[in-house]
């Protein structure tokens, strides 16, 4: 496990358990899978879900599913109420902590993290380095086979739950907010995304999205925050990558808000921010949303 992992457990304001803690702790918690991979991957978290997980108990939370099914970006943050029908759904509750994991290790884990808190629910945790760090341990998993129609039957039910869109949380920031701050420079905007892909050498893995970056913003492949196992670098790493990068972490300093492709691996950058003791907002539609836009301005090359 990496150095930050074990110590982040013991720590009440970090957002990370290890492998040791949720075993000790299993019984006491809510435990979630929030595994969702890339499309060109062609892996089923569902199906995945359905073959193995951490416990008996662990419920499937689809990150596709509980979205705003009517946003033709991916996965976009559904409306508070209707988040709410999704973990009822789910028999989730906030009486007890919940701890969000995947099987990439640390991937989609942060963005489900990110949505219970931009909802209010703030007792939520990751484990840090995800079912790999798990299985490394010996732990035992839940291998029973179940049946893939009840875990699409929860993920329909969860689709169904969509319904009428609300207000959006003060951890998201919209198309328009983010188009605005280019002029007032309100917050400072961080890319999650890869070097190449940020400075637009690359072609978008979306047709009909532009390569680049959104005008003023610093680049931080969230890969830079991870150990080799994907738990997190100790926050002493974490600030120098952030700061590094050109983004300020001082109490004094503009708001941050994190993007990425789909505003996946942006949960990554605020989870890392949150570890730092910093509390990002995440632009939900991220470049897919912001790059398929002609409308919206447009920086290549290296971070000004």
């Amino acid at each position: 496990m990496g150095a930050h992992a074990s110590s982040a457990s013991a720590s009440a304001s970090s957002a990370l358990v290890s492998a040791d803690w949720l075993d000790a702790h299993r019984d006491d918690v809510q435990i979630v899978d929030a595994s969702w991979h890339m499309p060109d991957l062609k892996r089923n978290g569902a199906r995945e879900h359905a073959r193995t997980r951490l416990t008996p108990q662990t419920v499937f939370f689809d990150v596709d599913k509980v979205s705003d099914g009517r946003n033709p970006a991916p996965h976009m943050l559904p409306s508070a109420k209707a988040f709410e029908a999704a973990c009822e759904t789910l028999k989730l509750t906030k009486t007890k902590p919940i701890v969000v994991y995947d099987t990439n290790g640390m991937f989609s884990a942060a963005r489900a993290w990110w949505m219970f808190r931009a909802h209010g629910w703030e007792n939520v945790k990751v484990l840090d380095g995800g079912k790999p760090a798990w299985d490394a341990r010996a732990y035992a998993s839940d291998d029973a086979e179940r049946a893939e129609e009840d875990i699409a039957a929860h993920v329909d039910a969860c689709a169904r739950a969509m319904r009428a869109l609300g207000t959006r949380a003060e951890l998201v920031k919209t198309k328009r907010e983010v188009v605005e701050n280019i002029q007032t420079k309100s917050f400072q905007v961080v890319d999650a995304r890869g070097a190449a892909r940020f400075r637009g050498e690359t072609k978008e893995p979306r047709e009909g999205v532009r390569s680049g970056h959104i005008p003023g913003s610093k680049n931080v492949f969230f890969g830079e925050l991870l150990n080799e196992d994907k738990t997190f670098k100790p926050v002493e790493a974490l600030r120098q990558v952030f700061e590094t990068s050109g983004l300020d972490l001082s109490a004094s300093a503009k708001p941050i808000v994190a993007s990425c492709g789909t505003g996946v691996t942006a949960a990554i950058v605020a989870l890392g921010l949150h570890e730092c003791g910093v509390e990002a907002a995440v632009y939900d539609g991220s470049w897919t949303e912001y790059g398929a836009d002609a409308q919206c301005p447009l920086a290549t090359g290296p971070a000004a």
